[in-house]
């Protein structure tokens, strides 16, 4: 087995170091749970560290490490490829949930060879963030004191014009309020008014007609 891994011009990794690395990971209670999964970590590791990234392929990895059969064709199989997205999520999860790690395993898309990157030499974009920052925010950020200020002031203005106001002024507001809106009661009145004078002047009509009638025979009689 190699003793040390470089991973850079100046810089390797002890392999003593990538072996602690690997199995803080596989006693993990997400990899404990999943046997194939941790047995696909260790296969790849194992030969990086012995220096035979050439077999690492999905056939090798599936016979050797999964236990598939001879006949296995991972063209018509692709439990290899779905194992190994998996595999990359869960390590994905154990940096964010681990920010203390020195020592990362990293397995890219389109490869099964591992790389071994000290936590200085990660780019700025792998590095993981601190667990609790990406927990999703369960509530809305507060207003400061100032903005909370700014939005009651309208209100606030509003309620004390109207306090202000002397009692003539309000009720002077009031009645005006009152003269405003539509008023049925009066309208109704008004109505009955006139239906009232029109009834006077029909009687007055036949009064005089009836007194005409009168005279009318009177001057008859007497011709």
């Amino acid at each position: 087995m190699i003793n040390s891994v470089p991973v850079s011009q100046d810089t390797t990794i002890a392999t003593s170091d990538i072996t602690s690395a690997l199995d803080g990971i596989l006693t993990t209670d997400k990899f404990l749970a999943s046997p194939q999964m941790s047995a696909f970590l260790r296969y790849v590791v194992e030969q990086t560290l012995i220096g035979n990234t050439r077999r690492i392929k999905a056939f090798t990895v599936g016979i050797e490490a999964l236990g598939k059969p001879a006949s296995f064709d991972p063209q018509t199989d692709p439990s290899v490829r779905v194992l190994a997205k998996r595999l990359r999520s869960s390590l994905d999860t154990y940096y964010l949930q681990n920010p203390d790690t020195k020592i990362f395993i990293e397995m890219k898309p389109g490869s099964y060879v591992p790389k071994f990157l000290l936590r200085s030499e990660m780019p700025v974009t792998m590095a993981p963030m601190p667990y609790h920052q990406h927990q999703p925010m369960t509530n809305q950020v507060a207003q400061s004191p100032v903005q909370s200020t700014m939005q009651a002031e309208p209100a606030r203005e509003a309620v004390q014009q109207t306090t202000n106001d002397s009692p003539a002024e309000q009720y002077n507001s009031a009645h005006l309020s009152v003269q405003q809106q539509p008023n049925g009661h009066t309208g109704q009145s008004n109505s009955d008014a006139a239906n009232s004078g029109s009834h006077d002047d029909q009687e007055d009509r036949n009064a005089s007609i009836n007194q005409l009638w009168q005279a009318y025979k009177s001057s008859s009689k007497v011709a």
